[in-house]
């Protein structure tokens, strides 16, 4: 509480903790304060929590489903394609039907799933999926798509700024309906991840053991795609491509809680929640009157995680 407090005060304008606190539990604080805290900063930082929440225990499932430490939805490609999908589905809406753009998680649903797939089939050998070859894929995958969404917006799209800024990552213009569509999609990831912990725990292990041990392997994979898939199209269509939280905040829920995933995945909710928001402050505070997004705030500290990452795993190779 007192980290949501602190975070909704600070900002361009500077709100005190006490003003913010009265706000919130209903009392009298002048109108300006309560419009900036009520309907611009507190649905923007419950909207960063279930955005964080989403990445991060997808990122996890990810990670468990395919027994690689340097999976998750932005490297997968799921998180560009989803951006596709949804650019698609607003520039539909801006050309041709209007009442398209309800249909823009839909549309980001369905083609981060086949992002997902392309990287997977692709880095798929033998039966294997080598981090090399994962990677590799991923990044085609996202060049790809990415390249789409270049040809959408200056096909259909007049303000490109804008565009451009949404997609490296933003949540400023959160409404409540965002906030309650994420909440709902990532509270649900999380119980369902926790609910199938101990086939996580059992895939860690590898696909013959988790097999030996009585899991429908293809079967529980197949689900994590989906939901996986599902939940970080909702995330992106809300708040853009944020990347490496769902690479970065399992590895750390680990290293403090374990790698019982029954545990580990509240864990990740809470720490990708918790980040996401922290770097928001920073993107919007620290750089007024402009605003720096999001995206690129965990690009400068998830980088450099990625490479300590992808270098310890090539030595104990």
């Amino acid at each position: 509480m007192i980290f949501i407090l602190a975070n909704i005060a600070f900002g361009p304008v500077y709100i005190p903790v006490l003003e913010v606190f009265k706000a919130l539990v209903g009392m009298k604080v002048p109108s300006t304060d309560k419009i900036i805290i009520l309907q611009l900063r507190l649905p923007r930082i419950l909207l960063g929590l279930g955005v964080g929440a989403a990445l991060s225990v997808t990122g996890n499932a990810f990670q468990a489903m395919l027994k690689n430490p340097l999976a998750d939805p932005y490297i997968l490609g799921v998180s560009s394609g989803a951006a596709f999908g949804a650019i698609l589905a607003n520039v539909i809406a801006q050309l041709y039907y209007p009442n398209f753009v309800f249909y823009m998680w839909i549309f980001a649903f369905v083609f981060g799933l086949v992002a997902t797939g392309l990287t997977y089939f692709v880095s798929r050998r033998g039966g294997k999926l080598p981090t090399t070859e994962l990677i590799l894929s991923g990044v085609i995958v996202n060049l790809m798509f990415g390249a789409g969404v270049t040809f959408l917006i200056v096909y259909g799209w007049r303000d490109v700024q804008v565009t451009s800024f949404w997609l490296l990552g933003s949540l400023s213009g959160a409404g409540w309906h965002d906030v309650i569509l994420v909440g709902i999609s990532s509270i649900a990831s999380v119980i369902f991840f926790m609910s199938i912990s101990k086939y996580l725990n059992a895939m860690v292990a590898g696909e013959e053991e988790a097999a030996y041990l009585g899991v429908n392997v293809e079967m529980m994979k197949l689900m994590i795609f989906v939901v996986g898939t599902l939940v970080t199209a909702i995330a992106v269509s809300t708040s853009g491509i944020i990347g490496f939280v769902g690479l970065i905040m399992p590895h750390m829920s680990r290293r403090l809680f374990g790698s019982d995933h029954k545990i580990s995945m509240p864990a990740s909710a809470i720490l990708g929640g918790t980040f996401i928001v922290a770097c928001d402050t920073v993107a919007r505070t620290a750089f007024t009157p402009s605003e720096m997004p999001i995206g690129t705030i965990t690009a400068l500290i998830g980088a450099p995680i990625f490479i300590y990452i992808l270098r310890r795993r090539v030595q104990n190779v």
